[in-house]
Protein backbone atom coordinates (compact mmCIF):
# COMPACT_ATOMS: atom_id res chain seq x y z
CA UNK A 1 0.00 0.00 0.00
CA UNK A 2 1.40 3.34 -0.97
CA UNK A 3 0.51 6.34 1.52
CA UNK A 4 -0.54 9.73 -0.94
CA UNK A 5 -0.47 12.52 1.31
CA UNK A 6 -1.32 16.24 -0.84
CA UNK A 7 -3.17 18.17 1.92
CA UNK A 8 -3.11 17.60 5.55
CA UNK A 9 -5.84 19.77 8.00
CA UNK A 10 -3.95 20.81 10.88
CA UNK A 11 -7.16 21.74 13.45
CA UNK A 12 -5.67 24.21 15.68
CA UNK A 13 -7.19 26.46 18.90
CA UNK A 14 -3.88 28.03 19.34
CA UNK A 15 -3.21 25.85 22.54
CA UNK A 16 0.55 24.90 23.20
CA UNK A 17 -0.80 21.12 22.36
CA UNK A 18 -2.54 22.54 19.34
CA UNK A 19 1.01 24.21 18.49
CA UNK A 20 2.86 20.84 18.69
CA UNK A 21 0.16 19.15 17.01
CA UNK A 22 0.71 21.68 13.95
CA UNK A 23 4.46 21.22 14.25
CA UNK A 24 3.50 17.77 13.69
CA UNK A 25 1.57 18.37 10.30
CA UNK A 26 4.18 20.67 9.23
CA UNK A 27 6.93 17.99 9.48
CA UNK A 28 4.28 15.14 7.30
CA UNK A 29 3.68 17.95 4.45
CA UNK A 30 7.39 18.25 4.58
CA UNK A 31 7.56 14.58 4.02
CA UNK A 32 5.13 13.96 1.68
CA UNK A 33 5.19 17.65 -0.40
CA UNK A 34 1.81 18.42 0.83
CA UNK A 35 0.27 21.65 1.63
CA UNK A 36 -1.19 21.91 5.33
CA UNK A 37 -4.69 23.64 5.96
CA UNK A 38 -4.82 25.55 9.42
CA UNK A 39 -8.54 24.90 10.47
CA UNK A 40 -10.07 26.89 13.10
CA UNK A 41 -13.73 26.42 14.50
CA UNK A 42 -15.36 28.81 15.77
CA UNK A 43 -17.26 27.10 18.62
CA UNK A 44 -20.13 30.16 18.54
CA UNK A 45 -22.38 29.31 21.23
CA UNK A 46 -24.63 31.33 20.02
CA UNK A 47 -24.91 29.76 16.55
CA UNK A 48 -28.33 28.32 16.29
CA UNK A 49 -30.11 31.23 18.52
CA UNK A 50 -32.01 33.51 17.18
CA UNK A 51 -30.09 36.60 17.73
CA UNK A 52 -28.43 39.25 15.40
CA UNK A 53 -26.13 41.22 17.73
CA UNK A 54 -22.67 40.67 15.91
CA UNK A 55 -21.15 42.74 18.22
CA UNK A 56 -19.69 39.42 20.69
CA UNK A 57 -19.06 37.45 17.28
CA UNK A 58 -17.14 40.04 15.23
CA UNK A 59 -13.90 41.00 17.55
CA UNK A 60 -13.75 36.86 18.29
CA UNK A 61 -13.16 36.33 14.30
CA UNK A 62 -11.10 39.16 13.92
CA UNK A 63 -8.96 37.63 16.86
CA UNK A 64 -8.85 34.24 15.11
CA UNK A 65 -8.23 35.24 11.70
CA UNK A 66 -5.30 38.04 13.02
CA UNK A 67 -3.74 34.69 14.60
CA UNK A 68 -4.45 32.48 11.66
CA UNK A 69 -2.66 35.07 9.80
CA UNK A 70 0.24 34.98 11.82
CA UNK A 71 0.84 31.21 11.83
CA UNK A 72 0.85 31.21 8.19
CA UNK A 73 3.45 33.85 7.84
CA UNK A 74 5.69 32.12 10.90
CA UNK A 75 5.42 28.86 8.68
CA UNK A 76 4.74 30.09 5.34
CA UNK A 77 8.77 30.39 5.01
CA UNK A 78 9.61 27.08 5.66
CA UNK A 79 8.76 25.54 2.23
CA UNK A 80 5.31 24.74 3.42
CA UNK A 81 2.32 26.20 1.75
CA UNK A 82 -0.77 26.67 4.90
CA UNK A 83 -3.95 27.56 4.08
CA UNK A 84 -5.70 29.21 6.95
CA UNK A 85 -9.67 28.45 7.23
CA UNK A 86 -12.35 29.31 9.71
CA UNK A 87 -15.38 28.63 9.90
CA UNK A 88 -18.55 28.28 12.87
CA UNK A 89 -19.87 25.36 13.94
CA UNK A 90 -19.31 22.21 16.32
CA UNK A 91 -15.99 21.68 16.13
CA UNK A 92 -15.77 17.38 15.79
CA UNK A 93 -18.63 17.59 13.11
CA UNK A 94 -17.21 20.76 11.15
CA UNK A 95 -13.34 19.36 11.09
CA UNK A 96 -14.81 15.83 9.76
CA UNK A 97 -16.89 17.84 7.23
CA UNK A 98 -14.24 19.79 6.10
CA UNK A 99 -11.54 17.25 5.42
CA UNK A 100 -14.12 15.36 3.74
CA UNK A 101 -15.42 18.11 1.49
CA UNK A 102 -11.63 19.41 0.57
CA UNK A 103 -10.63 16.20 0.29
CA UNK A 104 -7.61 15.89 3.15
CA UNK A 105 -5.34 12.73 3.15
CA UNK A 106 -4.72 12.92 6.64
CA UNK A 107 -5.97 15.26 10.16
CA UNK A 108 -4.12 15.71 12.69
CA UNK A 109 -4.82 17.70 16.21
CA UNK A 110 -4.17 17.68 19.80
CA UNK A 111 -5.87 16.22 22.59
CA UNK A 112 -5.64 18.21 25.66
CA UNK A 113 -5.65 15.41 28.02
CA UNK A 114 -8.46 16.32 30.20
CA UNK A 115 -9.25 14.46 33.38
CA UNK A 116 -11.70 11.19 33.40
CA UNK A 117 -14.77 13.88 35.15
CA UNK A 118 -14.21 16.76 32.11
CA UNK A 119 -13.93 13.69 29.21
CA UNK A 120 -16.98 12.16 30.38
CA UNK A 121 -18.92 15.58 30.58
CA UNK A 122 -18.47 17.22 27.81
CA UNK A 123 -16.14 14.05 25.27
CA UNK A 124 -13.31 14.44 23.30
CA UNK A 125 -12.77 16.55 20.06
CA UNK A 126 -9.82 14.30 19.22
CA UNK A 127 -12.29 10.89 19.91
CA UNK A 128 -15.36 11.78 18.39
CA UNK A 129 -13.15 13.04 14.97
CA UNK A 130 -10.81 9.44 15.38
CA UNK A 131 -14.05 7.38 15.40
CA UNK A 132 -15.73 9.00 12.86
CA UNK A 133 -13.38 10.80 9.91
CA UNK A 134 -13.06 8.64 6.35
CA UNK A 135 -9.56 9.47 6.61
CA UNK A 136 -6.65 8.74 8.61
CA UNK A 137 -6.07 11.09 11.68
CA UNK A 138 -3.27 11.59 14.22
CA UNK A 139 -3.72 12.40 17.35
CA UNK A 140 -1.21 14.31 19.17
CA UNK A 141 -0.79 14.37 23.25
CA UNK A 142 0.54 17.15 25.33
CA UNK A 143 3.13 14.89 26.56
CA UNK A 144 4.25 13.21 23.49
CA UNK A 145 7.67 13.40 21.94
CA UNK A 146 8.61 15.24 19.04
CA UNK A 147 8.56 13.87 15.48
CA UNK A 148 11.81 13.42 14.17
CA UNK A 149 12.45 12.14 10.61
CA UNK A 150 15.47 9.89 10.37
Amino acid sequence: MTLNVKRILAAVDFSETSDKAFDYALSFARVFEAEVVALYVLDDPFLYASYTDQSFRDPLERSVQTQLDSLVNRHGSEGVTVKPAKIPGTPFYEIIQYAEREHCDLIVLGSHGHGPMKHMLLGSVAEKVVRKAKCPVLVVRPDQHQFVRP
